[in-house]
């Protein structure tokens, strides 16, 4: 018996040793509180920074196709799906025909744009205040080293 509660305790110390050191877990923390600051202040206009994000991106690119968007955006196309059906659904984003009919192409709608616009604000208030909390310096080096690790990790997938 003894052994055995030896044996758990060892395993909990080594999983949590783990997590403390696992890349993923830091990376994924840190994306989460950032988040959470974004999405609190884009929800005052009733967007995730996610819809935001994906709205900017067909402002700036549509009419695009789905899988351009998916990988643009670094997205799976599910998660993509998942993201776009609300903004259909709001009249913000339109599905339709393709260039060539045979594929998709997702456009901003009038609409669309308006809720652009009325988020801006509200991600420069976020963005700034991720930028306070962080510090000017930290978010440069943040930037720069988060670059360099996309171009590292990239370059080998």
């Amino acid at each position: 018996m003894q052994a055995l509660s030896a044996l758990q305790t060892h395993a909990a110390a080594a999983e949590g040793l783990q997590r403390s050191v696992c890349t993923d877990t830091k990376a994924h923390q840190l994306a989460r509180l950032i988040r959470q600051y974004y999405d609190a202040e884009l929800s005052k206009v009733g967007l995730r920074i996610t819809q935001y994000r994906l709205l900017m991106e067909v402002l700036a690119h549509g009419p695009v196709r789905p899988c351009d968007l998916a990988e643009t955006m670094s997205l799976s196309p599910s998660t993509l799906t998942r993201t776009l059906k609300p903004l259909i659904s709001t009249g913000w984003v339109d599905l339709g025909p393709g260039a060539d009919g045979r594929t998709r192409s997702v456009r901003i709608t009038a609409a669309g744009r308006s809720k652009c616009a009325e988020g801006v604000p509200h991600w420069s208030v976020a963005q700034a205040k991720v930028h306070q909390l962080i510090g000017g310096r930290n978010v440069s080096a943040l930037h720069a080293l988060i670059g360099e690790c996309l171009m590292r990790i990239s370059a080998v997938g």
